[in-house]
């Protein structure tokens, strides 16, 4: 069975835009293998910048890849931080028990936490200052944030899935 088979691929693209806007992630809809269905819906410029260097996205972009698919495969809701210092919330669609994909996104700063251009500028070739640059635009989640976001999902499955 597919996420598809569970909510309508035009409900799932309304939702993945819907959660941009609200929340301010990088937006996506994956299925069960952890690909994305409709592309990723860009809520920060650091996260595109990162994911368009081809080192960025090889060295931080892709084991993070690689650990929310098997975080997602848990069928639990979670959220990891990634090695540039942001993280992604997701929640997991389940059908008859059996995960067949997950909806949430990335790029959100942590509450309390900052993206590392430190970090970013050793793990790809965008320069230190340029990704401080673009750090420092953007905002911590609130405390709870994460949890909200979280219910929120959970809340438009069911409704998503009749």
């Amino acid at each position: 069975m597919k996420i598809t088979d569970v909510i309508p691929a035009e409900d799932l693209r309304a939702l993945q835009l819907e959660l941009s806007e609200r929340f301010g992630l990088n937006a996506d809809i994956m299925d069960a293998d952890g690909k994305r269905l409709f592309g990723t819906t860009w809520g920060n410029r650091l996260c595109r910048a990162i994911r368009d260097d081809d080192k960025g996205f090889g060295s931080i972009c892709v084991p993070a890849g690689q650990m929310f698919t098997r975080l997602m495969k848990q069928g639990e809701p979670f959220s990891e931080e990634c090695d540039a210092g942001m993280m992604r919330v997701a929640v997991p669609v389940l059908a008859d028990g059996e995960v067949v994909g997950s909806i949430g996104g990335c790029g959100l700063v942590p509450f309390e936490g900052e993206a590392d251009p430190f970090t970013i500028g050793m793990m790809s070739d965008i320069e230190e200052s340029t990704a401080a640059d673009m750090a420092g635009k953007l905002v911590p989640l609130a405390e709870g944030m994460v949890e909200e976001i979280q219910a929120y999902i959970k809340q438009r499955i069911e409704e998503l899935k009749g």
